[in-house]
């Protein structure tokens, strides 16, 4: 899921593992934005102390707005939680099927609305 907790970005774990080189770039040929990505696995978040992976996504800020994340001196963040293992799924696994759930929703709605 993408996280909106951006606070995250401020925690010594996170911080540190920003100051050391990125896993992977992630790009959609449709956007031409190249994120660069950060894996950080076992944060503890939320209320109860859930421990998850947290994968930070960050570009350049461009002249527009951007609709998601947050940005902090020139450049954009994004947040994405998962409890998918490291060991099976890259940072750009995790971001790509995030980012390409819009693909299948509306087949499987499409579906779900068929009468039989």
């Amino acid at each position: 899921m993408r996280g909106k907790d951006y606070q995250l970005l401020l925690r010594a774990e996170i911080q540190f593992r920003l100051s050391l080189p990125p896993d992977q770039q992630f790009s959609r040929p449709e956007s031409g934005l190249v994120r660069t990505l950060y894996d950080c696995p076992l944060v503890t978040v939320g209320p109860n102390g859930q421990r998850c992976r947290v994968v930070v996504a960050t570009h350049p800020a461009g002249p527009k707005k951007h609709r998601v994340g947050v940005e902090r001196d020139g450049m954009v963040y994004e947040l994405f939680l998962t409890a998918l293992p490291q060991e099976a799924f890259t940072v750009a696994d995790v971001v790509a099927l995030y980012l390409h759930r819009g693909g299948f929703e509306k087949a499987l709605s499409d579906e779900d609305s068929k009468v039989a």
